[in-house]
């Protein structure tokens, strides 16, 4: 079966994608990598383009392009370039894992493949803990349409495997007309679109953060520093985020009992497949900030850092972000 990487970057975001990169390769893991122009100026790093397969949209299918712009009817909150990943299902390859920039590979991507004989999608994170508040503006309104437990299957749409069928391609169309009837439900992002289409359709969907896998989180947030990490990895103490301890007395409060005890149990060498730094926050604050720069020298690294403190100091990350939040505001 054909199977490999994509990635969506332009030179915007060709730091992050280079030191992704990096960090594939340094895992021992030697699948292709196909890289999709984000739209803007296109990665012109040499490192990147000996690595990848550079494409454009303009190398897909019209049914690919007409699906991105059913896609973008109501995925209005999201850049266009974002829905580019959507194109690796109208791909030659069986199966792919798609992954964002921001992340870090920290094993051989290729042992995921492993667990998805079974599986239409195989991820590893705790986007389920969350209880939907980051996918829908109204999410009890989706357990009182898809059922009691239909928040606990959501996705984190930044690193997954895909096990590709037309099958998937048409619950996505279906879901695009789910959003149209219900557009005070959802956020109108590619994430929240991902788990009605799950939904939706019935797919087979293996979460290895899980019992009885229990792999790690993969938000660098859950990780206060690099030790931390480590010991988490380790296994020498009992690696239990806030947002699953909310979510496991939350269950468990429910249904006056424990749930999950297996899953918090000490654990020698447990298994992380990345780190993901999303929604990051200030620098110096999580496990991932001694990894983001790895591709660099010493001194570019320490240089880069240097660089994000001043303006951490200066409020302009403050600023920045305010400003995001404003135009997503007025924007919807």
């Amino acid at each position: 079966m054909k199977k490999g990487i994509v990635i969506v970057a332009n030179l915007k975001s060709q730091d992050y994608a280079e030191n992704l990169i990096y960090s594939i390769r340094g895992s021992g893991c030697s699948l292709p990598i196909r890289l999709i122009h984000f739209g803007g100026k296109a990665v012109n790093s040499k490192y990147i383009l000996d690595e990848v397969e550079f494409l454009t949209i303009d190398d897909f299918s019209t049914e690919a392009k007409a699906f991105i712009n059913n896609l973008r009817t109501v995925l209005t909150d999201c850049p266009m370039g974002f829905l580019y990943r959507f194109l690796a299902w109208f791909s030659d390859w069986d199966e792919f894992i798609y992954t964002d920039n921001d992340i870090v590979a920290l094993m051989d991507w290729e042992r995921l493949f492993e667990f998805s004989e079974n599986y239409d999608l195989v991820h590893a994170d705790e986007e389920y803990t969350t209880q939907g508040i980051y996918n829908y503006i109204q999410p009890d309104k989706v357990e009182t349409i898809f059922g009691k437990d239909s928040l606990s299957s959501a996705i984190t749409a930044g690193h997954m495997v895909v096990k590709k069928s037309s099958k998937m391609i048409v619950d996505m169309n279906t879901a695009v007309a789910w959003f149209k009837e219900q557009p005070e439900i959802p956020r109108k992002h590619d994430q929240s679109l991902l788990h009605i289409a799950a939904l939706l359709g019935n797919w087979r969907i293996l979460n290895l953060c899980k019992f009885p896998h229990n792999w790690l989180s993969t938000w660098s947030g859950d990780y206060k520093n690099s030790l931390d990490l480590i010991h988490a990895i380790q296994g020498g103490y009992e690696q239990k985020t806030a947002s699953f301890a909310k979510w496991e007395a939350k269950i468990a409060s429910e249904n006056n009992t424990i749930i999950y005890k297996d899953s918090v149990e000490k654990n020698m060498n447990i298994p992380i497949s990345h780190l993901h730094f999303s929604g990051r926050g200030r620098i110096g604050a999580e496990g991932v900030d001694e990894l983001m720069f790895s591709s660099l020298t010493d001194k570019n690294r320490m240089m880069r850092l240097f660089k994000i403190q001043l303006a951490d100091l200066f409020y302009v990350t403050y600023m920045k972000e305010q400003i995001k939040r404003i135009k997503r505001y007025l924007h919807r």
